[in-house]
């Protein structure tokens, strides 16, 4: 069951002042809970910066990464300050683009010249993650295939409280996939929308069509303007949040 589901990074692309770029924290209930977050962003800069704020004195953390797009995952290279975490990244390196997570990663940053340490060094296990049901701190947490996006992504839904879709453009099978969730938090890169992301009018309709009670507006532009933001995709629903870091999901 979840228990909490907190924005760490609401922007897309460009972290700003207000927002970091994409990732979200999620704990599950009960003292078996572990912290897990989805995607890398600037965001995950608040577990170094505020770590007892949003890790209390967890040992472990599991990362779900959607895909390795930079603005969704820079922020594993802050893994250095959390040597003493066990940390778990997922990663759908395999399963979306035929080649290993850890040598996905090892290419971006965890090898010389660009880092001076590798996963292994920071003991950091890598583990595939494909479409499908996934176990990861104590949450049940099923992926789907997003190709509405320049790389295929992965959508996230976490029980009946939350479905996370993040660079995608409007995909009819996102509906689907997010029915009966009670908060559907999507990309909204736009008006205009940049190629692989939605607008507005498009994640309202989605919602709309999925039944959900709220919609949250996610990687928002650096220089959107809230108001029009919020107007448009309410075109189409009646309850929208225009994503902002430090949000708590649950408490819409």
């Amino acid at each position: 069951m979840l228990a909490a589901a907190t924005i760490l990074g609401s922007g897309g692309f460009v972290p700003t002042g207000r927002r970091e770029t994409s990732s979200l924290l999620l704990r599950g209930a009960g003292t078996g809970a572990t912290p897990v977050v989805v995607d890398a962003g600037t965001g995950l800069r608040r577990l170094v910066t505020d770590r007892e704020r949003w890790l209390g004195d967890a040992r472990r953390l599991d990362i779900l990464l959607s895909h390795f797009h930079i603005d969704h995952v820079c922020g594993l290279a802050y893994l250095t300050e959390l040597a003493d975490v066990e940390v778990v990244i997922h990663g759908p390196g395999a399963a979306l683009y035929e080649t290993p997570t850890a040598e996905i990663l090892a290419r971006m940053f965890f090898s010389p010249p660009l880092m001076p340490v590798t996963l292994d060094v920071l003991g950091v296990r890598v583990e595939e993650l494909a479409p499908g049901e996934v176990r990861a701190g104590g949450l049940d947490v099923r992926a789907r295939r997003q190709d509405h996006h320049p790389n295929p992504t992965l959508g996230f839904r976490i029980g009946d409280e939350l479905a996370w879709c993040t660079d995608t453009e409007a995909d009819p099978g996102t509906a689907a996939f997010a029915r009966g969730a009670r908060v559907l938090a999507h990309d909204a890169w736009g008006p205009p929308a940049a190629p692989g992301h939605s607008t507005p009018e498009e994640a309202g309709a989605l919602a709309r069509d999925a039944g959900a009670e709220r919609l949250v507006l996610i990687h928002v532009p650096p220089r959107a303007d809230e108001d029009d933001l919020r107007a448009r995709a309410a075109t189409a629903h009646d309850h929208v949040t225009v994503a902002r870091d430090e949000l708590d999901l649950l408490a819409l």
